[in-house]
């Protein structure tokens, strides 16, 4: 099993509101398989996501 990590990251979303597999997508390229996320704030098209996952 790999390490469990907990990342704060932003992204941008071309359309709003985003799907969930976009952001499962964008969750996997900062390094995390994700378990859960959340958005914690919304600027626009940018968004600030909580994310718990497995480690890549």
């Amino acid at each position: 099993m790999n390490k469990i990590i907990s990342k704060t990251i932003k992204i941008t979303t071309p359309i709003l509101p985003p799907k969930n597999d976009f952001i499962e997508q964008e969750i996997k390229k900062s390094g995390i398989i994700p378990l859960r996320w959340a958005i914690i704030d919304a600027n626009e098209n940018e968004l600030t996501i909580s994310a718990s996952g497995e480690e890549v």
